[in-house]
């Protein structure tokens, strides 16, 4: 029986130890603002999609850039609550290395833009017609939201609305723009 314990309290202790290995400088920070760390961190999955005025965009060539993603949908009320919170986000990095982008989930490009400018929005709506980025993402509800760093790596997501003018949120921002991938651009 005390073998059993003993071997039961060590698994319990690497599970801890596990954790503690895989947790990055910016767990604490995510934390803060509110998302939840991708463990183990690793590379966003790359997409190539239109936004809704038919211009092509690609993951992959955002790098050296923190990209904020929000999946959404007109239909959905905490997305249009969120989206104002996320324009003034946009606005206060404008002059830094930072992109956000809402990936409009199955709907059509002219409902999306007629959207985007009714409501005055000047992101980019990017087009997830087919659903294979949120798939890809693993989206579970609407709003999700995803924050990848400048060299490629997906660090945090949320699901759910976020207060992303939060002072939580500017320091998680301020941090990882000062990291030298972001500098290099």
């Amino acid at each position: 029986m005390q073998v059993i314990i003993l071997l039961g309290l060590a698994l319990i202790w690497s599970g801890f130890t596990g954790a503690a290995a895989h947790a990055t400088p910016h767990d604490a920070l995510l934390q803060a603002a509110g998302l939840s760390a991708v463990e183990p961190s690793s590379i966003a999955p790359d997409f190539e999609l239109s936004d809704h005025h038919g211009k092509k965009i690609r993951l992959h060539d955002l790098r050296g850039k923190v990209v904020f993603l929000n999946f959404w949908a007109t239909w959905c009320p905490p997305c249009i609550h969120e989206m104002p919170m996320m324009q003034q986000l946009l606005n206060s990095r404008k002059q830094q290395p930072f992109v956000l982008f809402a990936l409009n989930l199955q709907e059509s490009q002219e409902n999306v833009a007629q959207f985007m400018t009714q409501k005055g929005f000047q992101f980019p709506a990017l087009l997830d017609s087919e659903g294979r980025t949120a798939a890809s993402y693993k989206v579970r509800g609407l709003p999700a939201s995803y924050l990848i760093d400048c060299s490629g790596n997906l660090l945090g997501s949320v699901t759910g609305v976020l207060q992303w003018t939060s002072e939580a949120t500017q320091t998680l921002l301020d941090t990882l723009l000062k990291d030298k991938a972001c500098q290099d651009t």
